[in-house]
């Protein structure tokens, strides 16, 4: 207990002394929870996607996404695999595309990790 502690309240002081653990985000999906025809959307910008990305993908920046996103995906149902860096972007219009109405929209997380999880290798 730190000296600052000890004018605290005693719930307080024993909160204070039990460490605290942090709960990581969702992980990302597993390949098995794929769907065969999902749509790939690398939500990075256009130099990160030509830069290397996976085969197939569709290179829909996050900055656009509200405005473009209709036009690759009209069906609010299909099922969407969105992926980025690292997946902080990804989840970010993951919940962008759940507030639009998409029902069946994926963080893939970071383009690597989730080329090796379907055993895809990024091109050029």
């Amino acid at each position: 207990m730190t000296w600052a502690s000890f004018y605290l309240p005693v719930d307080a002081q024993i909160a204070a002394q039990e460490p605290v653990h942090y709960q990581h985000p969702e992980a990302p999906i597993e390949p098995t929870a794929l769907p065969e025809h999902a749509l790939l959307l690398d939500v990075r910008s256009y130099a990160e996607y030509m830069a290397g990305h996976l085969p197939d993908a569709h290179c829909l920046p996050l900055p656009q996404m509200a405005h473009l996103v209709n036009q690759m995906a009209p069906d609010h149902d299909a099922p969407i695999v969105l992926y980025c860096s690292s997946g902080g972007r990804a989840e970010q219009a993951l919940g962008l595309l759940q507030r639009m109405g998409y029902k069946n929209v994926r963080n893939g997380g970071g383009a690597i990790a989730l080329g090796k999880k379907l055993g895809k290798s990024i091109e050029h």
